[in-house]
């Protein structure tokens, strides 16, 4: 939620998560090492295969197509890269799909560990396709994900008769109950509340919008810039489209400041301009009343003259490790020298924002599809992160860093989760879905 003077998210790179602020452990499944198969297959060669294997970071589904009995590809909680299968005799095979991404993270083939598959990627992706809309429509429905981890469909509810209500779905449209997890867990919420005035404006910084017309919402809201970018070559930024006067849409635009309305003309920086309504249009999986989008994006376009730095995010002088503990300095800046599509679960993120400042956990869930706490709208193919967060965080950039130096990758942006310090989670829209709703962005 925007904070009152404070208001702090699936994937279809299967070729998602929204949800506000989730709280709650996911489950997991133990898995076991496949040994190496005795007699290696001689991986396929094809223009597809080829193309994949140099992709750094291939579609799940792209990779179920080159490769025969494909479950999904990870980075497991020690950071190494893990590959389910069903015929461990497919290992050469993955190795070659996989080289690419393997390459980018440091790897080599002898290193991508073969755990044993129940179930083939495509199928799952097939059974999650064909439960959508059911499963969407179950009172206490949080979250759905084909998820790459587990080699199962997983589902988020928040009691237990909404755990009955999916797996009934699920039986109805034939999904064997053994290839589903369906869990209990907190809902996710929308998060709104650097503090301080700072020109050049830079990503991480607190923006302050005061809805229009006057009693459209109680007071003031906090937000976070998420990061700068230039459409057509008009210097922007973009943030969540809940950091506006109404979610969806530009009819009633909205003016920001920073850091606080209180400071006057002086203070004013931008102006919303673009904001796709949110629809149950988007495809047959979006069922009435519910309506999606691929992001909780929107770009303000600044006001003439107003300096801005480009590809800079403010960088703290530490991590956040606690909710008592956010009040941070800036330090320095973030430098933004990569945009990234879509995530990898396992995969470290790390987000500065308004309210608890850097924090950083890794990828739990890709391609995630989120119905935000109190709302009829599904964040489609979102992503969720273990780490803090709080109101006021809403629209904080979301990236990936080295160990050592000031260069990042941007992720997306950042627009829920849950504030349980002892289960923390956010929640982010990747920059495949902010780009498919605003456009191509030049964001360095």
């Amino acid at each position: 939620m925007p904070a009152p003077t404070r208001r702090v998210g699936r994937k279809w790179n299967r070729s998602g998560l929204p949800a506000l602020l989730i709280a709650g452990a996911l489950a997991t499944l133990a898995c076991s090492d496949v040994p190496e198969p005795s007699g290696p297959n001689t991986p396929p060669s094809s223009p597809q295969f080829a193309v994949v294997s140099q992709d750094p970071h291939p579609s799940q589904l792209a990779v179920a197509q080159a490769v025969p009995g494909f479950g999904g590809y990870f980075l497991d909680a020690a950071g190494v890269p893990s590959v389910y299968l069903t015929d461990a005799s497919q290992r050469p095979a993955a190795e070659q799909a996989l080289s690419g991404f393997l390459a980018d993270q440091g790897f080599a083939a002898a290193d991508l560990r073969v755990l044993q598959g129940q179930h083939q990627y495509a199928q799952l992706d097939q059974w999650y396709r064909a439960a959508r809309r059911g499963v969407f429509t179950v009172a206490g429905f949080i979250l759905g994900d084909v998820d790459e981890g587990s080699n199962r469909l997983r589902f988020g509810v928040t009691n237990a008769a909404a755990i009955a209500g999916v797996r009934g779905a699920l039986a109805r449209v034939g999904v064997p109950s053994s290839a589903a997890i369906v869990e209990q867990r907190a809902p996710i919420t929308t998060v709104a509340t650097l503090r301080d005035r700072v020109r050049p404006m830079v990503g991480g910084l607190q923006i302050n919008f005061f809805p229009t017309p006057p009693g459209l919402h109680p007071g003031s809201l906090l937000c976070t810039l998420g990061f700068n970018a230039e459409r057509f070559g008009i210097s922007s930024f973009i943030t969540n489209s809940h950091c506006t006067n109404v979610e969806g849409g530009e009819e009633t635009p909205t003016d920001y400041y920073q850091s606080l309305r209180g400071g006057g003309p002086a203070d004013f920086i931008a102006t919303e301009v673009d904001d796709p309504h949110w629809t149950s249009q988007l495809n047959a999986d979006c069922p009435p009343p519910l309506a999606c989008r691929y992001s909780d994006a929107s770009r303000a376009q600044y006001a003439p003259g107003m300096p801005s730095t480009l590809g800079q995010i403010a960088q703290i002088d530490e991590v956040t490790t606690s909710l008592a503990d956010t009040v941070h300095t800036i330090a320095g800046a973030f430098s933004i020298t990569a945009e990234r599509a879509d995530p990898i679960q396992g995969e470290v993120a790390n987000k500065v924002g308004r309210t608890t400042g850097w924090t950083r956990g890794p990828t739990t869930g890709t391609c995630v599809d989120v119905l935000a706490l109190g709302t009829n709208h599904i964040r489609l193919c979102q992503v969720s992160v273990t780490a803090l967060v709080d109101g006021g965080d809403s629209g904080s950039s979301v990236f990936s860093a080295e160990a050592t130096g000031t260069n990042v990758t941007l992720l997306g942006i950042l627009w829920g989760g849950s504030v349980d310090e002892a289960n923390p989670e956010f929640v982010y829209s990747p920059m495949s879905g902010i780009e498919r709703e605003l456009g191509d962005l030049k964001t360095f």
